[in-house]
């Protein structure tokens, strides 16, 4: 996602750019050629942002995939010296090395979960995670990473984090595990989403003109929209397509042979179906439209070309006809393989007069959109969105950083705290060895001392 001029930011300009250009020369193919490579070009790297993505958030589920037999490893250890100290400390004995190692499987436990402990009468420790109890003695309860569809409808290899005996999920508030689920399911999320809103709309914005606009030829023989409704028989307006459609009209432009044209105005209201939508264009003089798998297929009659204007409703961009691109996301979109293989259909101009070739309003619209405010309702253009986008990661990378110095500078500070309690220091160790020694020489000499005295009484008694 780093900016650079080769990032995704540079490649956008670019293809505005392009887009000026045409705008500047509709009349040629080469322009439009190189305006039509450069929209590959941004589709291309949104693919590439949507596909890093997508390996960021497999990683960090690896990630928590992997963590759980560790997770379980360890509650198994501390379960195991459970039983060993519990058989040693009866009575008046201790286990300390054990509760060492003890202690140190705690740590490291404490660094991939959250976990509090409580320690029984007999010296063995119970675990929670949240209310939850891990390991009780010396029995242990197992965490599993199941896949649940439901976290993301898009893939099924997401894993959350349940308890083997009951399924109940496992109340993680921090820890390595938790970090990695906050980076996939949050963090990545929201980027992914914005990188999704972003070419949704580059999509909806670019497909609009194209759809309703006009190029150096018209179109002829038959086309098909790239998006299915969920229902032929739902209204349009809730039919589960990508883009939205509002009660409104557009027209349909039906170009004879000699170039003679006769325009009909199509309405679509609250209630229209897809099937609705066929029937009303069937009727249309020289025209066919027809209904399979969920798509619409237009077309004209033998010798007649035709053309869209005055789209007020969204149905032919929701529909998915004759946009300039395809696809309704970063993973999906493509530039429209009718445009490629006919540069010359590419939207210029709105006016349907077949002889204003040198019209160029469309395509100046197309390359108006680089500063038109469409995200953010309203506040942002494509630019500012991906830039500021840029921006909260970076603010976000720093201010996590930060936090993590000052978490690292109290976590040693409290590691320290807790050596000079319960740890051994060797200086210490080491001097009150000598001071041991020299109390041992001390009591030593006095003994020698009262050995003689004693030795010169017996002398003088005898």
């Amino acid at each position: 996602l780093e900016p650079g001029e080769h990032g995704f930011g540079a490649r956008l300009d670019t293809f505005f750019d392009a887009l000026n250009d045409f705008a500047n020369n509709v009349e040629s193919i080469p322009s439009r050629e190189a305006a039509l490579a450069e929209a590959q070009a941004v589709a291309g790297s949104l693919h590439e942002l949507a596909e890093r993505l997508f390996t960021l958030r497999t990683n960090a589920n690896e990630e928590v995939r992997n963590l759980v037999p560790e997770i379980n490893s360890l509650a198994e250890r501390i379960g195991a010296l459970n039983v060993q100290i519990g058989r040693l400390e009866v009575g008046d004995h201790s286990a300390n090395d054990l509760r060492d190692d003890r202690d140190l499987l705690l740590d490291q436990l404490a660094r991939l979960i959250n976990i509090t402990t409580r320690e029984r009468q007999d010296g063995q420790v119970d675990v929670f995670v949240g209310s939850d109890q891990l390991v009780n003695g010396d029995r242990i309860r197992a965490v599993e990473a199941r896949q649940n569809t439901a976290l993301d409808p898009e893939r099924g290899d997401l894993v959350e984090i349940r308890f083997a005996d009951t399924g109940n999920l496992v109340q993680i508030r921090d820890g390595e595990i938790f970090g990695a689920l906050t980076i996939r399911d949050a963090v990545l999320t929201e980027v992914d989403n914005r990188v999704d809103t972003l070419a949704a709309t580059l999509i909806e914005q670019l497909n609009r003109i194209q759809s309703q606009g006009n190029g150096l030829v018209n179109l002829s023989g038959t086309i098909t929209g790239t998006n299915a409704v969920d229902s032929a028989t739902n209204p349009l307006i809730s039919a589960g397509l990508p883009f939205n459609v509002t009660p409104g009209t557009f027209d349909v432009i039906v170009y004879d042979s000699a170039g003679n044209s006769t325009t009909t105005t199509i309405t679509v209201t609250a209630t229209t179906t897809l099937n609705d939508l066929a029937a009303a264009l069937s009727a249309v003089p020289n025209f066919t439209a027809s209904v399979s798998g969920n798509t619409l297929t237009l077309g004209a009659a033998a010798g007649s070309t035709f053309g869209f204007a005055n789209d007020t409703s969204g149905t032919l961009t929701a529909l998915g006809t004759n946009g300039l691109f395809t696809g309704t996301d970063a993973r999906s979109i493509a530039v429209n393989p009718a445009l490629l293989d006919n540069p010359a259909l590419l939207a210029s101009a709105t006016s349907t007069d077949i002889l204003d070739t040198g019209d160029n309003t469309a395509a100046l619209a197309m390359a108006n959109l680089r500063t038109a405010t469409v995200l953010d309702s309203g506040a942002a253009t494509l630019g500012n969105f991906y830039e500021s986008m840029i921006v909260r990661l970076g603010v976000d990378a720093r201010a996590n950083a930060e936090n993590f110095q000052v978490a690292q500078a109290f976590i040693s500070d409290f590691q320290r705290r807790r050596e000079e309690t319960s740890g051994v220091s060797i200086d210490e160790e080491v001097t009150n060895l000598l001071l041991f020694q020299r109390a041992f020489e001390a009591s030593a000499r006095i003994i020698t001392i009262a050995d003689r005295m004693l030795e010169a009484l017996l002398q003088i008694a005898r």
